[in-house]
């Protein structure tokens, strides 16, 4: 066995990281007290969404669902 003395820092899968980012922003948009944009319940192929994405300007109004989400949770670091 080779040692070096450099501990071996965890490395995350891209699910565990988004899981844990989507769950700080939850957690700092709960605690802000703001008005958030409602997020549908049901996923995207069972119909979330769908209405929005029907229409011509849909895709354009998520991102600014998202940018408006986003820019009302402050960023404690």
């Amino acid at each position: 066995m080779i040692w070096n003395g450099i501990k071996r820092k965890k490395v995350l899968d891209a699910g565990t990281r988004f899981r844990a980012e989507h769950s700080r922003f939850l957690t700092l948009a709960l605690r802000s007290g703001r008005r958030y944009p409602r997020i549908p319940a049901k996923r995207v192929d069972q119909g979330g969404f769908s209405g929005l994405l029907k229409l011509d300007e849909g895709e354009k109004r998520a991102a600014l669902w998202w940018a408006a989400a986003l820019t009302r949770v402050k960023d404690p670091s």
